[in-house]
């Protein structure tokens, strides 16, 4: 009897321990940054991760502590805002944004921020539970005026990719393969700058960061990643152990080495859900050294105005758990916040300032436009200003923002007649449209009407007098703005176009542009099984057209990984569309087969520029070509079965395979679709935690079931 009962004993003891030898090697290896292969330039001068804390250029160590900031929906320049938050001490402030603030107001806060000694977190708003949105952010991102504005503060910014995409149903590998996309997209700008991305779940999921942290880390080129917990969970707080929650979630990413910071908290939740544990939020954030930023400086939430820290966004007006999180706490901000040197010596540079009026270029006689002041409703970017239409340059553009109507206005100095105007569109022109004169500015007479525009050149013969002449954009002939390169005005109608102001490198500046307008599938619901043909229609907003030789290549990729490509089979001219069918791919096929229902993104790629790839193209931007799109491999649907009829012999041989888009014969491969991420060591050395578990059990359910069997002997 002793004999069995220690046999028993033995073989639990057995068991437990490789129960515990299972978990150790099942754990995700704890994530080391800063390696080799970081492809930050040496030079950089901004932040970067390394491990799980963040660390300046000088090598010291930053721990962001600051506030929110709900600067889009109040005072969109960070004043008076940002001076107050700086009286408490803070490091950082997250300024919250959204894809309707233009690249000078976000430069104008951006500055600001730095100007008052705090690093500024820059988040897109726009997602907030919406993971449809999160390309949205990204494409807001990537807009040449906004990454001109972005590499201006690189020494100081850290980036908020999407502020809580995700309301709790997207799944890891979703989840994973989107923010591969969304970082690639990014880093292809040439931005270095540390990126931050949200939990889903609004927010919430911390094991979703736990879970997928170390393969984004992984997949970013720059390894300069951290992830943002927004510790609302609004169905915890109601338990007896909030507090203990608190510490072992944060005493868990802090043993995987997950870079992380709180990025939103208060003392309720939305709606004034009670009560989050603030207290223990701060303190074991500073135990842990790790960044947190409380939602919000204030005012402006609506729904719960007790989570406004002050009552008018003053110092002075700093109330209840507000008071105490930013002053009195041991843990505050004030108490625990360190300013590097290099932001308190930082000297921003200057917002530009609107540029003086100037003087008339001497033009010829009767040409009345040429230098004259303008106005404009809207401009895509600070390179792209409303007096280039009128400085004598074709190698100079105005362009507006991405809507209708836009105006454009040019003041003549005083009343004259007017005979004669030309437009010379860029390739975003416009289909309808008015022109227009005034005296006085505030009263308009139409004098052109055009309904059917085509771009290029529009000369129009009219009969007015007036000090202001206006264009009126009615409608867009292209999903862009309006951008005219030269707005030419004459007091004759009998004047010959003047001769362009020639630069020196206008020739060089002759350069394609290819973008990806939209992505299609067919079949257009697939199930799973199906062979999937991408096609992806490719627009050329350059200014010359695009070469045969050598042939232009746009990729198809799933979850990040390329299953098709194709190529234009054409030149393309300014201005043009095109559709590339993929029909080439890793297997001498051009679809794409999942053998599961599941959901994907199909990312676009045309000219790709990765390392290996020939035939890439010369253009005026080159991290604008990618665009990707969301999409839902089905169940298979169940059917009776059909009743089998025998082709004649021309049928079998012009029939077409189920989701091509041509009758060509092809080879459907049926590539294995699982979690895509790239090959490293860290990754070849974990082990599948579900397979050994279940086998140590059954092990050791089979050990019991012959002790007892003996002992029953």
């Amino acid at each position: 009897m002793k004999d069995t009962w220690g046999r028993l004993l033995s073989a639990v003891a057995l068991a437990a321990a490789m129960l515990v030898l299972v978990a150790v090697l099942a754990r995700p290896p704890a994530t080391v940054l800063g390696q080799p292969s970081s492809q930050i330039p040496d030079d950089f001068p901004g932040l970067r991760v390394r491990g799980r804390h963040l660390y300046d250029r000088y090598g010291d160590q930053v721990i962001l502590v600051g506030v929110n900031k709900m600067v889009i929906w109040t005072d969109r320049d960070g004043i008076p805002a940002f001076p107050e938050i700086a009286r408490t001490g803070a490091n950082a402030v997250r300024v919250v944004w959204l894809t309707e603030g233009s690249a000078e107001e976000l430069d104008i806060a951006l500055t600001n921020a730095i100007l008052h000694k705090l690093i500024p977190i820059v988040d897109c708003h726009d997602s907030t539970g919406e993971w449809s949105l999160l390309s949205t952010c990204v494409d807001y991102w990537v807009r040449p005026d906004i990454v001109a504005v972005l590499r201006k503060h690189e020494a100081h910014l850290l980036l908020n990719i999407a502020n809580e995409a995700g309301e709790g149903v997207v799944s890891p590998p979703l989840f994973r393969a989107a923010y591969e996309l969304a970082i690639r997209r990014i880093r292809a700008t040439g931005l270095h700058v540390p990126l931050v991305i949200d939990a889903q779940r609004y927010g919430q999921d911390i094991d979703d960061l736990q879970l997928n942290g170390p393969y984004l880390i992984d997949a970013d080129p720059d390894h300069n990643l951290m992830f943002s917990i927004h510790m609302w969970w609004p169905t915890a707080w109601r338990g007896t152990a909030v507090d203990q929650l608190v510490i072992n979630e944060i005493a868990e990413s802090v043993a995987m080495d997950l870079p992380l910071i709180i990025g939103e908290f208060a003392h309720k939740g939305p709606g004034c859900a009670c009560c989050i544990p603030y207290r223990t939020i701060i303190e074991q954030a500073h135990l842990n050294e790790i960044g947190y930023l409380p939602w919000s400086w204030g005012p402006g939430n609506r729904d719960c105005v007790e989570m406004d820290m002050t009552e008018d966004g003053t110092f002075d007006t700093l109330h209840g758990w507000g008071l105490e999180v930013a002053i009195t706490s041991p843990h505050s901000i004030q108490n625990v916040a360190v300013r590097p040197e290099w932001i308190v010596q930082a000297t921003p540079i200057p917002t530009p300032t609107p540029a003086p009026t100037v003087s008339p270029i001497s033009g010829p006689d009767g040409l009345l436009s040429l230098g004259r002041p303008v106005t404009a409703s809207s401009t895509e970017s600070d390179v792209l200003t409303p007096d280039r239409a009128v400085d004598g340059r074709l190698d100079t553009r105005w362009s507006s923002a991405y809507s209708d109507p836009q105006t454009y206005t040019v003041d003549l100095g005083a009343t004259h007649p007017i005979a004669r105007v030309i437009l010379e569109w860029e390739t975003a022109f416009a289909r309808q449209y008015k022109v227009q004169v005034s005296d006085d500015g505030e009263v308009w007479a139409d004098v052109v009407h055009e309904t059917d525009g085509d771009g290029g050149q529009d000369d129009h013969i009219v009969a007015a007098h007036g000090r202001y002449v206006r264009l009126l954009g009615l409608e867009r002939a292209t999903e862009w703005g309006y951008s005219l390169w030269e707005l030419w005005i004459f007091e004759r109608d009998d004047m010959a176009l003047p001769e362009p102001i020639q630069s020196d490198d206008m020739a060089s500046s002759e350069q394609p542009d290819l973008v990806i307008s939209s992505i299609r599938w067919l079949p257009q619901a697939p199930q799973a099984g199906d062979a999937i043909t991408f096609q992806a229609t490719v627009r050329n907003i350059g200014t010359s057209a695009t070469r045969m030789d050598p042939p232009v290549r746009c990729l198809f990729q799933i979850d990040g990984e390329t299953v098709a490509w194709g190529e234009l089979r054409k030149p393309l001219s300014p201005g043009w569309d095109a559709i590339v069918i993929a029909d080439h791919g890793p297997a001498e096929s051009g679809t794409w087969v999942s053998p599961d229902p599941r959901e994907f993104i199909v990312l676009a790629w045309i000219d790709p520029t990765e390392p290996g790839d020939e035939g890439a193209v010369a253009e005026a931007l080159e991290h604008n070509n990618m665009q990707t799109a969301y999409g839902k491999v089905c169940p298979v649907a169940v059917q009776s079965a059909p009743v089998p009829t025998a082709l004649t012999a021309d049928q079998e041989a012009t029939a077409a395979p189920q989701g091509s888009v041509d009758a060509t014969p092809a080879h459907v491969v049926a590539l294995p679709i699982v979690e895509t991420v790239p090959d490293t060591p860290e990754r070849a050395a974990r082990v599948p935690v579900g397979p050994i578990v279940g086998g140590v059990v059954a092990v050791t359910l089979l050990v019991l079931l012959v002790i007892f069997r003996r002992r029953r002997a």
